[in-house]
């Protein structure tokens, strides 16, 4: 059974915000057109990660991996998050929910930030 991994980004008011969160799954998923990428967001935008979800679990999908496009992990990675994915293991029977860490905290992005702030 293949797994959606879900890139979840917060979310703007600013259209223009979404820009690199769409190029990052634009890319991921060109490079890995085996996996099924979904951009979705924690709130404002759409599709929102409950959303993107009900969708894949709908085609018959029931592997999930969050990955939150986070810097760090605050109050909605550490309370939010978590009391949304309990909520659609629930209601969502027999999916199978896994979450990253956020983005930020990844070694790889800590050397790309300071390479790229030199």
């Amino acid at each position: 059974m293949s797994q959606v991994q879900f890139l979840l980004a917060h979310g703007s008011r600013n259209p223009q915000w979404r820009l690199p969160f769409e190029v990052i799954a634009m890319r991921l998923q060109a490079s890995q057109p085996q996996r099924k990428i979904i951009l979705c967001y924690l709130e404002i935008w759409t599709p929102s990660l409950a959303e993107a979800m009900r969708k894949a679990y709908a085609s018959g999908l029931r592997r999930y991996r969050v990955s939150p496009i986070f810097w760090s992990s605050g109050r909605h990675l550490q309370e939010d998050l978590p009391a949304l994915v309990t909520q659609l293991q629930v209601e969502l029977s027999g999916c199978e929910i896994t979450i990253d860490s956020p983005l930020g905290e990844s070694e790889i992005i800590v050397r790309a930030a300071l390479q790229a702030l030199q």
